[in-house]
């Protein structure tokens, strides 16, 4: 048990490190937008880049930031039956939903991969004048879900003792 709250830890801290980094972006998104306001509406000379950087700014957060939002618990859930339930049947259903959880998840993995792969062999550009290589952000798709897919096995695993053991665990090293 020991083992598997160590691997747990190990996987909550690398979704949490995954969601401070996403949440920096922000200040970057900000300073970008103030910068593009600021140079469109007093010097009257927008950029080319700004709006497309923001763009790359915000999908880059977005997608760092799920597996934060697994671990915080901060998706969305059905609150007016799932409350109700008891901490053992909230993991069961937490199991069960898990399934479509872990499909989703392997095919962004699985088509985010190959979408990723190839625009890194093409080094893909953009298609808009200023045309930044946009095969970061796509590589990003698949590293986001892959993130996303350790943290769902790892509640999926808290929910399983929880079910086998009708109460909730608190872990440990």
């Amino acid at each position: 048990m020991k083992r598997i709250a160590s691997w747990l830890y190990v996987i909550d801290k690398v979704s949490e490190l995954s969601g401070k980094f996403a949440s920096f972006g922000m200040l970057l998104l900000i300073f970008v937008v103030v910068f593009e306001v600021v140079s469109r509406y007093i010097f009257q000379q927008p950029s080319m880049w700004a709006h497309e950087t923001s763009a790359f700014i915000l999908g880059g957060m977005f997608l760092l930031g799920g597996a934060y939002g697994i671990l915080a618990k901060a998706h969305v859930s059905m609150d007016v039956f799932y409350l109700r339930f008891s901490t053992r049947m909230r993991a069961i259903v937490d199991m069960v939903t898990a399934l479509l959880f872990f499909l989703f998840c392997g095919v962004l993995l699985w088509v985010g991969g190959q979408v990723a792969w190839n625009s890194i062999m093409n080094r893909e550009l953009s298609g808009t004048p200023w045309a930044p290589p946009i095969y970061p952000l796509k590589a990003t798709i698949a590293f986001a879900a892959l993130l996303m897919l350790f943290q769902g096995l790892a509640k999926f695993i808290r929910d399983l003792i929880t079910a086998f053991r009708g109460k909730a665990t608190v872990w440990t090293l």
